[in-house]
């Protein structure tokens, strides 16, 4: 082999170590986020440690968040409208993305008339497999705090009941219990805002592929 076949098999040799070399850095490099409507945090966040009662009378916790994805959003069974309408649209969603293995939750803030059984009556209602957990306040304010959702409770002008207002985001908590993205409500004035399951069915699989498990 003389010197030019030599130089010429090197050169060739070195550009397929670099193409190699380029080719790995690539594959390395984070994969830019995908576009959604839903505010996703750059870096998700811990939440307030918990203890909590499921609509089975069991505990509820971190415990319970981790190892699947989870949609929460805060409300109470007798809620006039926010509720019952977000209910109803997330069990019409629910077949749509139960492959993600995801469980939705409502986070009761009326303890005092939202009892287990109560609450097991209202989330079979709409889907046996919706969970629904409460407890006292001294655990629902830090906690729905760390959601970065808020809730209030309001007398009634009669006097002899009283209203909750709340929150009508949608939390998304990702299987290390974090919150990952929050879908906020849309409406116009003097209509009920819920958030738009359109907005939900898209955004939800493209969150939980880049994310991972």
């Amino acid at each position: 082999m003389n010197l030019r076949t030599l130089l010429v098999l090197l050169a060739a040799i070195g550009a397929l170590i670099v193409g190699v070399w380029v080719s790995w850095q690539q594959s390395q490099q984070i994969q830019p986020r995908p576009q959604v409507s839903a505010l996703w945090l750059q870096q998700p966040r811990s939440l307030a440690a918990v203890t909590l009662t499921d609509n089975n009378g069991q505990p509820f916790g971190q415990q319970q968040l981790a190892g699947k994805w989870t949609l929460m959003f805060v409300g109470y069974t007798s809620c006039p409208d926010v509720c019952p309408t977000t209910m109803s649209d997330l069990a019409r969603l629910y077949p749509r993305v139960a492959q993600l293995d995801l469980q939705v939750v409502l986070l009761s803030v009326d303890p005092q008339r939202d009892q287990p059984s109560k609450l097991n009556s209202y989330v079979q209602f709409f889907n046996p497999n919706f969970k629904a957990v409460t407890g006292p306040h001294t655990e629902l304010y830090p906690f729905t705090q760390s959601l970065g959702l808020v809730y209030a409770l309001v007398d009634s002008p009669s006097g002899s009941d009283y209203l909750v207002d709340h929150s009508a985001d949608i939390v998304l908590i990702n299987p290390q219990g974090q919150l990952e993205a929050i879908f906020r409500p849309q409406g116009e004035l003097g209509q009920v805002r819920t958030v738009s399951m359109q907005d939900l069915a898209q955004d939800l699989p493209n969150i939980t592929a880049y994310v991972g498990g």
